[in-house]
């Protein structure tokens, strides 16, 4: 069984009024992602693959106050379990990936910006082998990065975050035995930033 859910949202936001110049953004996505293997034994093997990967982008600018903004995000996700042998055996592996970037330049009397990100990654792989010879596997991996930058007349600002994990399992029996082999990673990031300038 194999799914993949990958939602990507973006958010424009241009303000206006009393301030000189105002722009800002806001983008988020959400990857899940599950494939599982269930081996009954016999003769062959069984195998599942998921393979996802996303680039989002958006950048904005105000010619009144001279601000611009730019974001941009991408990652991608591969899954692949593998069972054989004359026993059952059972491969599963869960994925949870997601990450929001806010960014918001104004001017009024002084130049203000805000930016936030988070990015969290939860990988699990699940390998059980019992009662029978064979081998089971299980490899999963997330790689991404976003980055977001408000450019002003006076300066640059920006911030990023990135991940690259790899997760992997294997088990290999030659006689009737129930070995388990569980992987969990779990990655939260967060950072923000605020600047003014009179």
């Amino acid at each position: 069984m194999r799914r993949l859910m990958l939602t990507v949202t973006l958010g424009v936001f241009v303000w206006a009024g009393s301030a000189l110049g105002s722009v800002g953004r806001t983008q988020s996505f959400e990857i899940g992602a599950m494939n599982r293997v269930e081996w009954a034994g016999g003769v062959g093997s069984a195998r599942g693959d998921v393979q996802g990967s996303f680039t989002q982008s958006q950048q904005a600018s105000d010619r009144t106050s001279g601000l611009s903004i730019l974001q941009t995000a991408r990652g991608s996700l591969t899954q692949t379990a593998t069972a054989t042998g004359t026993g059952l055996g059972t491969a599963r592996q869960n994925a949870s990936v997601n990450g929001t970037q806010d960014l918001l330049g104004e001017t009024t009397r002084q130049l203000t910006g805000r930016a936030q990100q988070d990015l969290g990654v939860k990988l699990d792989t699940c390998l059980f082998k019992p009662n029978g010879v064979g081998t089971v596997n299980g490899t999963q991996s997330y790689t991404g990065a976003q980055e977001q930058t408000l450019t002003t007349p006076t300066g640059t600002s920006s911030q990023s975050q990135s991940a690259d994990i790899r997760q992997s399992g294997s088990i290999t029996t030659q006689t009737n035995i129930d070995p388990l082999v569980r992987n969990t990673i779990n990655l939260n990031m967060h950072q923000s930033q605020t600047t003014t300038a009179r």
